[in-house]
């Protein structure tokens, strides 16, 4: 009779332990929609680019396959109002803001296309190079769905980080 108390108790602890590593793993799921915001460079000229178009005005834009910016780049997004209208605030890290002096420095003229998720949002021009880290750029998008987009590019971004620094 012990020997079934004991085996039941020890069967008891074990879903415990199994019921509560599963529920810590089901901790790690996201409460909010991944929203991961990319950055492309528009092809010179002499380039061979993909065209892309933004999806309001129809713009079309040919752009470098590689990404230059990722979730991993940015540190917060925001909304800011200006005399223009709405855009979306890029706060850079410390590596990615110096990678961005050089990258404007030696491309003034050309654009900056912004992904999310895929999607092509928007795209800024450089008219000169870029030294405090931060990218601004306006984007078709509905003004409404500004926020809940620049919160979730942060948080998506903030997880990634934190992620990858676990890795190293």
């Amino acid at each position: 009779m012990r020997f079934l108390r004991f085996t039941g108790l020890l069967g008891l602890l074990a879903l415990g332990f199994f019921a509560a590593g599963c529920g810590s793993s089901s901790s790690k799921k996201k409460d909010y929609p991944v929203t991961v915001a990319r950055f492309l460079l528009e092809a010179s000229d002499r380039d061979v680019g993909s065209l892309v178009r933004l999806p309001i005005s129809g713009s079309a834009i040919s752009v470098l396959p590689k990404t230059y910016f990722t979730e991993y780049d940015i540190m917060k997004c925001e909304v800011v109002d200006n005399e223009l209208g709405k855009c979306l605030y890029f706060q850079l890290t410390e590596q990615a803001s110096r990678d961005l002096y050089r990258l404007t420095a030696s491309n003034v003229g050309r654009r900056l296309v912004t992904t999310v998720n895929g999607t092509v949002i928007g795209a800024v021009r450089f008219d000169r190079p870029i030294s405090q880290g931060f990218i601004i750029t306006y984007v078709e998008a509905p003004g409404e769905d500004l926020l809940l987009m620049a919160k979730n590019i942060s948080r998506t971004s903030e997880d990634a980080r934190k992620e990858a620094a676990k890795k190293f």
